[in-house]
């Protein structure tokens, strides 16, 4: 808290607050309306109802209105919003992971669902279930206790059912499931987003997903292929509990990933197993990667925040007053810091910046779950559910200030410029970049004749050096077809018909990927103003199917001699062409880039 002022403001609703009982993964924010007001998502999760089987509802919220529900088929472990394509209107998708599958909604409806691949069976397994359904009723005993003899974790589920059930109920289980596959299918314990290419608003999106068998796979939702694959570490017994992600896929990433007995693994782009950072004796609450400093942020059972380098080393910890339960990222990009909410065991949600921390409230219970982002209209919105199914919604103020309080500064020593002077003020110590601007400030002054000419100098530079990076580009982008890996590869032919002044140029675009949509493309000409004159230079092409070619014409105008209506006698072959480059939105780099070659105009009577 900052000057007595709070820093958050509590949003208060006339009617009763919903309640909702459901986990930080399970929340997710999303335009789903793609109106441009971001709503609320999260899985109601109901395990109290003893007459049914435990249910959970997909719900969303217009701020603290419930507006649609939806019914899932299962308990759900995480949920995310992500969008898969660059195509415009851009629509989110909503991930629900259930067990071993990921449903995908769009405009809430069912969209996809997606099953992780099954892994390889013991052959002693698949030996009694061949044997299972032909063999007599007393001879079962003795299949199932070779069963017992495998890993129960190796063993598929219906294995570890038939296990369960008693001597009446095992033959009508077997002739249900004697045809069935015999296959071991991990569950999805956890589920996370990574940026495909940039970290730009809303760019399309990869899935993390962690299972409890210790594999980590990247899933790739516009086609639904698993682009990586990797362990947590070597050791079977290893189950991932916690997991946080950093960087973009098509570049580099890390994943950092925490196991129920206590480790933290590291893994990269380049390997496909896990390489323990560090492992703690108690379990962990929280796990966070930071994005800027890349330091490893760990909540454990023992009332303790951490931080660890990705070597291990353990940079400064702080005792908490109790046990912390979820712990959150704030990314404050108006401020240019990231605090890390904790919620404690008792209703206490405290704020760190680094070591320090800047801001506290406390609630009347326990905080379940936390959620941060964009909610509504609001940018800075942090929502928060109780133990009792409490909805809490507080949106950060325009003014507010995060600075580490007085007593945890207290241990550094005063310098000489923070000792006090006789009338009570005090010397401010200048910081070094104001010292550096003043000191610059005062040289131009005093050599403002060589610095206005080095400036000069310098400018000139930098512009010979972009037209010279301008044409490199160009050049090296001479080819009919793309050879961008990170996109859809594209084709570009050229025809030109008419035998002038007015020609037609029909540019035709081909999408030779299979399974990739190319889009975001648009069409730049560039030709000699002194002999050409083109209508429009620029076209935006729609998205480009694989197998079906886009045709764009554009008309081209060639100028004549006023007096004797002919070709002027500067055209020569050389200045006879006309640029074209397959530009994509947001690169400056162009694609394709064609030169096409026009015919000899004739003259015009």
């Amino acid at each position: 808290m900052a000057g007595g002022a709070p820093n958050w403001l509590h949003v208060e609703t006339e009617d009763e607050s919903p309640r909702l009982t459901t986990l930080s993964s399970c929340m997710a924010l999303s335009d789903v309306q793609c109106d441009g007001y971001i709503r609320l998502l999260a899985a109601d999760i109901s395990l109290e109802d003893e007459a049914h089987e435990p249910s959970a509802t997909l719900k969303v919220f217009r701020g603290l209105k419930l507006k649609q529900e939806q019914p899932l088929p299962g308990i759900p472990t995480a949920i995310e919003s992500l969008y898969i394509d660059e195509t415009e209107p851009k629509t989110p998708v909503i991930a629900v992971a259930i067990a071993e599958s990921v449903l995908f909604y769009r405009h809430l409806k069912p969209y996809f669902k997606y099953t992780i691949p099954a892994l390889d069976s013991d052959d002693l397994e698949l030996e009694v279930w061949r044997k299972l359904p032909v063999v007599k009723a007393d001879t079962h005993d003795a299949l199932l206790e070779s069963l017992k003899g495998i890993d129960h974790a190796k063993l598929s589920r219906k294995s570890q059912r038939l296990l369960q059930l008693t001597e009446a109920e095992r033959a009508p289980f077997i002739n249900t499931h004697r045809d069935s596959p015999v296959g071991r299918v991990g569950s999805i314990v956890i589920m996370c987003c990574i940026k495909r290419v940039s970290s730009d608003a809303n760019p399309p999106s990869h899935l993390v997903l962690a299972t409890d068998t210790g594999h980590i796979f990247i899933l790739e939702p516009q086609g639904f292929n698993l682009v990586y694959q990797g362990r947590t570490c070597s050791y079977q017994t290893a189950v991932p509990s916690l997991l946080s992600v950093q960087g973009t896929y098509e570049t580099d990433f890390c994943i950092v990933v925490a196991t129920r007995n206590g480790g933290v693994y590291l893994l990269r782009k380049s390997n496909s197993e896990g390489q323990e950072i560090f492992k703690l004796n108690t379990p962990l609450t929280g796990l966070l990667l930071l994005p800027i400093d890349q330091t490893i942020l760990a909540s454990t059972m023992d009332n303790r925040y951490q931080c660890y380098s990705k070597r291990g080393k353990l940079l400064y910890q702080v005792q908490l007053d109790s046990l912390p339960v979820c712990i959150l990222p704030l990314t404050m990009t108006h401020l240019g810091i990231t605090l890390v909410a904790v919620a404690l065991k008792g209703g206490a949600v405290k704020f760190f910046l680094q070591r320090y921390q800047v801001d506290e409230f406390v609630l009347e219970e326990t905080v379940d779950a936390m959620l941060y982002g964009r909610m509504g209209m609001e940018d800075h919105v942090l929502t928060l559910v109780t133990q009792s199914g409490q909805m809490i919604v507080k949106i950060l103020r325009r003014v507010s200030r995060f600075e580490p309080k007085a007593e945890a500064l207290a241990g550094r020593r005063l310098g000489a410029s923070d000792q006090k002077l006789t009338d009570g003020s005090t010397i401010l110590d200048k910081p070094k970049k104001s010292s550096i601007f003043v000191e610059q400030a005062a040289r131009e002054k005093q050599q403002a004749k060589a610095t206005y000419g080095s400036f000069q100098v310098e400018l000139w530079r930098l512009r010979h050096t972009a037209a010279r990076a301008t044409i490199d580009a160009i050049n090296s982008s001479e080819s009919t077809i793309s050879g961008d890996l990170t996109h859809a590869p594209v084709k570009l032919s050229a025809e030109v018909c008419g035998s002038g002044p007015a020609f037609r140029l029909y540019l035709t675009v081909q999408n030779l990927s299979t399974f990739k949509m190319a889009s975001n493309l648009m069409i730049l000409l560039h030709a000699d103003r002194r002999h050409y004159t083109i209508q429009q230079t620029l076209a935006r092409l729609p998205s480009v199917l694989p197998g079906i070619p886009l045709r764009v014409d554009f008309e081209v105008v060639a100028l004549l001699d006023p007096l004797d209506k002919l070709p002027p006698a500067s055209l020569t072959l050389d200045n006879s062409l006309i640029r074209v480059m397959l530009m994509k939105a947001g690169q400056a780099k162009p694609l394709i880039a064609a030169a096409v070659t026009m015919p000899q105009s004739e003259a015009a009577f």
